[in-house]
């Protein structure tokens, strides 16, 4: 009953906006990924089909009111699970209640399966008034100024290998921020637990202000029980930009535990980019994970950490890299490259991708997913990359 309410709910009201004379704006995206992931060892070839059509809405209730909404509704073949994420699924425990994700699913045959998939992913009224501003509903939140590993970003995390990283998941939230005044800000917020569930809940305050000409962060989190400390600066040197950002987590510190995978962990990444022309754009990171080993046999003893169960966590190793570029070949082809590199075991993830726009808002892409590495033997895990499959993929991307 609840997830037909909330269907009818929202579109009733996408209705009653289209038929509003103004203050209203619709927009949104057509998307289709088709991919070919090989396995290790493996000679056949794992295909995926994904169609997503993703329509928002935003109504200017008043001066002081909006109010904002995106339903995704997804059309899925796959065979066997795919090792690339298309998008990001919603984490059950960041929403009180939610649509039954899955609105149909064929009888699986063969490994094969088709199914049809729906994301009430928007749905919160925004109050401003003056410095005050206020959230209250299914909102994105994300913190971090990294651009490929975000150590204080635990409740929406995106991983390496997701493919559409340009809408972050919502969550049902109350979130508020006030202006302190030119460059600083105070920024407090509610994320509620499955069913209204404490412990499945996300609290947090963060104060950003600038120093120095630098822009910087605090923030005290408690998720799941979890405490997270983290801190977060950004600044330009000469013609680049720089970022630090860092978290520090004590598992279970407001609630007891007797589980043997409670140690504290810091994570942290350093950054910086750099136009080196004018079709030419570069970046750097270096990310430390001290939830990780050092040792890849020991990387599977990880994965019962909180780090990688609640913190977002889902890198192996210890010490990595990863730099990126992108060449604006012409206006309408662009060229992209990244690398993650496991320094402690010499394996290392790199996309390549190009970028054609075909017409106005309409786009085409070509890239693959490539690691390189030890392959894992007689189920012994000798490198983090070397145990990922090799992926190639096309895209088709619309906006309206």
């Amino acid at each position: 009953m609840i997830t037909r309410f909330s269907t009818y709910t929202f579109f009733v009201l996408v209705s009653f906006l289209a038929l509003s004379e103004n203050s209203y704006a619709i927009s949104g995206s057509f998307k289709t990924y088709f991919s070919e992931t090989k396995n290790p060892n493996e000679s056949s070839y794992d295909s995926t089909l994904s169609s997503i059509f993703r329509p928002k809405v935003t109504y200017v209730a008043s001066e002081h009111y909006t109010f904002y909404g995106a339903y995704a509704l997804s059309l899925d073949w796959e065979k066997n699970t795919p090792f690339l994420t298309t998008q990001q699924t919603p984490k059950k425990n960041y929403r009180v209640l939610d649509l039954d994700r899955e609105i149909t699913n064929s009888d699986k045959t063969k490994s094969r399966s088709l199914s049809v998939n729906q994301n009430l992913d928007r749905f919160y009224v925004n109050y401003s008034q003056g410095a005050f501003n206020l959230n209250v509903g299914r909102a994105p939140i994300a913190f971090g100024s990294s651009k490929i590993i975000n150590p204080t970003d635990v409740l929406t995390p995106i991983t390496y290998a997701t493919l559409d990283k340009e809408e972050r998941v919502g969550v049902d939230t109350v979130r508020m921020n006030y202006s302190l005044g030119t460059l600083s800000l105070l920024d407090v917020g509610y994320v509620f637990g499955h069913k209204l569930d404490f412990s499945e809940s996300a609290v947090f305050a963060r104060l950003k202000t600038n120093v120095f000409a630098t822009d910087t962060s605090i923030m005290a989190m408690d998720f799941q029980n979890n405490l997270m400390f983290g801190l977060d600066f950004a600044r330009s040197i000469g013609k680049a930009s720089a970022w630090f950002e860092s978290a520090y987590v004590i598992p279970k510190y407001f609630k007891k535990s007797e589980s043997n995978n409670l140690d504290n962990y810091y994570r942290a990444t350093i950054g910086l980019d750099y136009k080196l022309t004018e079709s030419i754009y570069s970046y750097i990171e270096y990310h430390y994970n001290g939830a990780g080993n050092t040792d890849p046999n020991k990387y599977i003893f990880s994965q019962n950490k909180t780090a990688y169960t609640e913190g977002g966590t889902y890198l192996y190793g210890v010490h990595y890299i990863a730099p990126g570029l992108t060449y604006e070949i012409s206006s309408l082809w662009k060229l992209t490259g990244q690398f993650l590199f496991n320094f402690n075991d010499d394996s290392f993830f790199n996309n390549l991708s190009v970028e054609y726009n075909v017409a106005q808002d309409m786009f085409i892409d070509l890239a693959g997913y490539i690691p390189f590495g030890k392959e894992t033997k007689t189920f012994q895990q000798r490198s983090e990359f070397g145990s990922y499959p090799k992926t190639v993929y096309t895209a088709f991307r619309m906006y309206f």
